[in-house]
């Protein structure tokens, strides 16, 4: 499903109303010229000939080539596409930037109204400033947003220009390239790492990798020099990158991995993902390409299960307050009290062209201290890139399975269910990934290996059960049943399937087993 604002038709007018908007909008570029001199900036940021050089700009048809400069790779979707931008619009942004620059009260971690306030004042300037730098690469017109916008930037999202390699957010954007996926492993969980990244290559995934970490205490020497032995593996510190005060090594590692990465188009995966398809897939799937963000739901519990669900209810609604009653993803289960969880981020894309303001309010939303209110209404970071998403009105698009299980067939009072890892079907449902792994995470006698058979998956939130009183979690439902039926259908793994299985667990042992 694709989540985007609707466009507005427009009748077409007759010669008498055209008459009069030119006559009007004559005497609006009047007005905004007197408003734009009239401004009042310390440092003069918008000079005299500003506005004449914004309107012969957007009379313009653009750079020579027809392509601006960012383009400049054979993928169409890195570039945004171009669109005008009034007078009256420049002015209401630098206008709201100056305002919220000058206020000097830190926003409280509770305050998510505030904070979604602040955060489309940013992404509003960054759109404008987007269009600028890319389509009209004039120093004049470019400087009149840069310096409040830069320093808004610095507030919210500093990371970027307090780092070493950078000088803002849309330096780093113009700075990255291609397609590529970013994993977040510490010391603990680097030979998982290594297995994943092993099975994608067994796959025929040919997608370069990032391992990022932060700092020698997340990951040692000797799992460094490991990670960075694997083909078309490149091993990153991110305070190489990001200006961090201190280093994590949970959750909120995510969403700045994908901000310090040198790849445009970013999937971004928990070190246990197992995939059956080569994840390059996913830069094909058509809502992906339409949105440039690509989520996947998570199982289906009840409302209230580990007493999450209002509160997260009441998060989304103070971030995304203007637009809590049309919101992009309408069809989510959460709002209908269907769902204690929305969300499962062990598989985000992202393409940096279309989402950067929203991939910097995920970090902020996983940074201190508004992720310790985060964290403790919602499970880690997985509702955070929805959350951000929402909250700016960015267009996105959700997988359309909600998260099933893969692993044993178990038979028990008569009924059939599945235990094992968090799995995702493709459309056509094929089995595409799963999340947890297939034993134990650390080396061990025992493992725990889980049998990877069969899977089960529901897509209408109706009629579901969940087995969670242990691990791992187990989801009732009929076997070989057709698809479509509300209720969990479970099928069987084919042959070709199931070899990949074995080889994923051959490895297993052979990597965890002591």
């Amino acid at each position: 499903m694709v989540f985007s604002q609707r466009s507005i038709g427009i009748r077409r007018p007759k010669i008498v109303i055209i008459i009069l908007s030119v006559a009007l909008t004559t005497m609006l570029y009047a007005l905004a010229k007197i408003s734009i001199y009239s401004y009042s900036y310390s440092s003069s940021i918008i000079d005299s000939n500003v506005l004449d050089d914004y309107i012969n700009l957007n009379k313009s048809t653009g750079l020579s080539n027809g392509q601006p400069s960012f383009c400049r790779n054979s993928d169409p979707t890195e570039c945004r596409p171009r669109r005008r931008i009034t007078v009256q619009e420049m002015i209401s942004v630098i206008s709201k930037l100056q305002s919220v620059n000058q206020n000097q009260r830190k926003i409280h971690f509770r305050d998510l109204t505030g904070l979604g306030n602040a955060a489309r004042i940013y992404k509003d300037a960054f759109d404008i400033y987007y269009q600028i730098s890319v389509y009209q690469p004039n120093v004049t017109v470019k400087l009149s947003i840069e310096k409040e916008l830069l320093k808004l930037e610095k507030k919210l999202y500093p990371w970027v220009i307090n780092g070493p390699m950078h000088s803002s957010a849309i330096d780093a954007l113009f700075n990255s390239s291609g397609r590529g996926i970013v994993i977040t492993t510490g010391s603990k969980y680097a030979l998982v790492a290594k297995h994943t990244i092993t099975m994608l290559r067994l796959i025929k995934s040919t997608l370069p990798i990032e391992i990022m970490y932060c700092g020698a205490d997340d990951l040692g020497t000797n799992e460094f020099k490991m990670l960075s032995m694997l083909p078309n593996v490149r091993v990153v510190d991110m305070r190489s990158v990001l200006g961090l005060k201190r280093c994590e090594k949970g959750w909120e590692n995510k969403p700045f991995a994908v901000l310090a990465s040198r790849f445009n188009q970013v999937i971004l995966m928990d070190a246990d993902a197992l995939f059956f398809q080569p994840p390059e897939v996913l830069f094909e799937i058509p809502r992906y390409k339409e949105t440039g963000t690509l989520l996947f739901r998570d199982r289906t519990l009840p409302f209230g299960t580990y007493g999450r669900g209002q509160n997260l209810v009441n998060m989304l609604m103070d971030i995304a307050k203007p637009f809590k009653n049309q919101l992009l993803y309408s069809e989510n289960r959460l709002m209908r009290h269907m769902t204690s969880d929305e969300i499962d981020s062990g598989v985000v894309v992202w393409n940096k062209s279309k989402a950067m303001p929203a991939i910097l309010l995920t970090c902020l939303l996983n940074s201190a201290p508004f992720k310790n209110h985060i964290y403790s209404n919602s499970w880690g970071d997985k509702e955070t890139y929805w959350l951000a998403h929402e909250a700016l009105r960015i267009p996105f698009s959700v997988a359309s399975d909600n998260g099933g299980a893969i692993g044993q067939l178990i038979h028990s009072d008569g009924a059939d269910m599945v235990c094992g890892g968090l799995y995702h079907a493709d459309d056509m449902d094929r089995p595409l990934w799963f999340n947890g792994g297939i034993g134990s995470r650390i080396p061990a006698k025992e493992l725990g290996i889980t049998q990877v058979q069969h899977w089960a998956i529901e897509r209408t939130g109706a009629n579901v059960k969940w087995e969670i009183a242990t691990e791992p979690f187990c989801l009732h439902g009929k076997l070989d049943s057709p698809l479509g039926v509300n209720y969990s259908h479970i099928g069987k793994l084919t042959p070709n399937e199931l070899n990949l299985a074995r080889n994923m667990t051959e490895l297993w042992v052979e990597l965890f087993q002591l």
